[in-house]
């Protein structure tokens, strides 16, 4: 402490340090309350914790992760429940943890760090933090408790940090400054030369050159392991007219390991490149992602398991995942309880062939003496071509019905609002009753509140929306009531958007992920390029394109335009140079130069059959909007109906003859 701190100052501060408490039993957040037991003084991310480290004069350790992820869990066992780590990381830091789903901005930012120091990222992320700035002096993801994979033990990282903090502070210092630096330049958007159109075409040509090159011809899907479904990639590849590396992917992909074939949905990502063995957990934006490029590509006739997996999935949602109150809930965990009573990766899904107690069954769903998880005998579900058998469906149910009695993986029962608009977009594509009832279920959270939050839990309210949220939330409520003709949903709709281009837009172009609201960190981060799910910006972009479909001689129509335009250029080259990454927003881009095509129909209560025929067959760039009110002065009159084909502000002649409700 030195030697000038008065005796007084120092009793106080040590008095403060020993009575540092663990203090996630009063959070919310699932993640958060399974740290809660922990000998580690973990605290939430708030001003009390920060300003303690600045008393303190401690590093802070911002730790990330979330409830379903299987190595946060495997460090959680390893080092945060052992008493010894405990007490070296309680005398020496000030330790945070975050739900990277509640926070996004926090994660986002220390995870660009983590990626600067290390290459690469995951989580959980660890993060050593100089508090009095918030600026990241060194990241990493999982650490062992003893030194191996050549990584050097958690222990001795802590030591080695905490032995710069306090002999090195100059160097720490300049290093957060550098790190932070990085991330500043790398969020700002280079901008580009070009016009939208010119860019765009470009963009498309770079993403498409590089999909196939790193498309597995063998296996189906993009690049190698750990293997990803990439859905935004898939789409791209759908509208370049690339269905057989579409068809090929998405059936591989629906009939080996990474697809739950007993329940429905699809686990995260496999760990090898044959799609046999996933990472467990379920989250719900995957399977948002994932039902809507299956009905892409199910309305193109692409692809075999169209129907089954997304048969299957929402009959998961629908019997698992449904809040009370309504909306759905976020993650299944990929840890469970076997046998043994130990918790493990993966323990619900996998197979004996004396568990399943049906040779058929064995024999279709791939479950074998040898196995292939692990060397341990027991097997990843995968379908199988059996002589004879016609329908599987009771086999299916054999298995189901033993699977109920094991213990169940854990739920994340966070009401996330940007998981659950991505869902409604997909749910109002979809024929099947149960998207229906889903997307009546997250429309009853979305309109029951003024305001757009980040999640709920129960009836605990979680902060203010992110850019995401705003944007998925506008452009759930948009799709829904286009197609169900609730004037509600629109209307909320548009009001979130233009609260969205109020709170986030940046004057020269673009968005920020965060609000005044938001915690003010170093670097005010965007959301332009794809992770697991669509950048943000791409959300906003197909927003006020499909509202320029729909209302191009609407009085903000300009305004959308322009932001969605000034978004794709302050993108800039990155667009071309790592189109790859930003296939989300090179599709939603896409209908910014490309004219669609909207189908208005009114009616007299009951809509002409063929509307259905319709939807069924429209094209990404095409929207059919039928309702029993006037639009825009189209009006049936004393018709049972009238339909109108409009592309941009020029409409062709109205018609009364069903025949002729096609697309041109």
């Amino acid at each position: 402490m030195g030697d000038s701190l008065g005796s007084c100052a120092y009793t106080r501060w040590r008095t403060m340090a020993d009575e540092i408490t663990n203090r996630l039993d009063g959070c919310t957040s699932p993640y958060l309350l399974q740290h809660a037991s922990n000998p580690v003084s973990w605290q939430p991310w708030d001003e009390e914790a920060i300003e303690l480290a600045k008393k303190l004069d401690r590093p802070l350790l911002v730790s990330i992760g979330y409830a379903a992820c299987h190595w946060c869990h495997v460090m959680e066992h390893e080092s945060f429940n052992d008493e010894l780590t405990a007490k070296q990381m309680n005398e020496s830091l000030v330790c945070i943890k975050v739900d990277r789903e509640e926070s996004p901005d926090v994660d986002a930012l220390y995870m660009a760090a983590c990626q600067i120091c290390s290459g690469s990222g995951g989580w959980p992320l660890n993060v050593f933090v100089d508090p009095g700035t918030l600026k990241p002096f060194f990241a990493g993801t999982y650490f062992p408790p003893v030194q191996r994979y050549n990584k050097p033990s958690w222990g001795q990282l802590i030591e080695s940090v905490v032995q710069a903090w306090q002999e090195q502070r100059e160097q720490i210092i300049n290093s957060s400054e550098l790190i932070t630096e990085q991330i500043q330049k790398s969020s700002i958007g280079k901008g580009s030369s070009q016009d939208v159109e010119a860019l765009i075409k470009e963009s498309i040509l770079a993403g498409l050159s590089h999909s196939k090159r790193v498309y597995d011809p063998v296996n189906g899907g993009i690049g190698g392991a750990p293997k990803f479904p990439h859905p935004m990639e898939m789409e791209g590849l759908l509208r370049a007219g690339e269905g057989d590396i579409v068809s090929h992917s998405l059936d591989v992909m629906a009939t080996r390991g990474l697809f739950d074939h007993l329940a429905g949905g699809w686990h995260r990502y496999c760990v090898d490149t044959e799609w046999a063995v996933p990472h467990f957990e379920k989250m719900l934006y995957d399977n948002a992602l994932m039902l809507a490029v299956h009905e892409k590509a199910r309305r193109l006739g692409i692809g075999s398991q169209n129907d089954r997996v997304v048969g299957l999935t929402l009959e998961w949602i629908r019997n698992e995942m449904l809040d009370p109150s309504g909306g759905v809930w976020s993650t299944l965990d990929a840890d469970s309880v076997g046998e043994d009573g130990k918790s493990e990766e993966g323990e619900f899904y996998l197979w004996t062939p004396e568990q399943a107690e049906d040779t058929v069954a064995c024999e279709r769903f791939g479950i074998t003496e040898k196995g292939n998880f692990e060397n341990s005998g027991r097997s990843v579900l995968s379908l199988h071509e059996v002589s004879d058998l016609d329908d599987d469906e009771g086999l299916r149910i054999h298995l189901l019905k033993k699977r109920s009695e094991r213990a169940r993986p854990g739920t994340d029962d966070k009401v996330l609002t940007a998981w659950n608009g991505m869902l409604l977009v997909a749910c109002a594509d979809l024929p099947e009753d149960d998207a229906k009832s889903i997307g009546q279920h997250i429309c009853k959270e979305f309109l029951s509140r003024k305001g757009v939050l980040r999640t709920r839990r129960g009836e605990t309210l979680g902060g203010p929306g992110f850019l995401d949220d705003y944007a998925w939330a506008a452009l759930g409520l948009l799709r829904w009531g286009i197609r169900w003709d609730d004037k509600e949903c629109l209307h909320r709709s548009r009001e979130i958007t233009s609260q969205l281009l109020k709170i986030f837009a940046d004057p020269s172009g673009g968005f920020w992920m965060t609000s005044a609201d938001h915690t003010e960190l170093p670097v005010r981060q965007r959301s332009v390029s794809d992770s697991a799910v669509p950048g943000a910006t791409a959300v906003v972009v197909e927003l006020l394109r499909t509202l320029l479909l729909l209302w191009p001689d609407h009085s903000q129509a300009d305004e959308w335009r322009g932001s969605a335009e000034k978004a794709v250029i302050s993108a800039g080259d990155d667009l071309v140079a790592r189109a790859g990454g930003h296939w989300a927003l090179i599709c939603a881009a896409q209908g910014l130069v490309e004219l669609g095509q909207v189908w208005f129909i009114h009616h007299s209560g009951n809509e002409p059959v063929e509307v259905e025929n319709l939807r069924r067959t429209s094209a990404w760039n095409q929207l059919v909007v039928s309702s029993c009110e006037p639009m825009s002065g189209k009006d049936r009159g004393e018709a049972e109906w009238r339909g109108w084909l409009c592309e941009g502000m020029t409409c062709r002649l109205a018609t009364m003859d069903a025949s002729a409700l096609t697309w041109s």
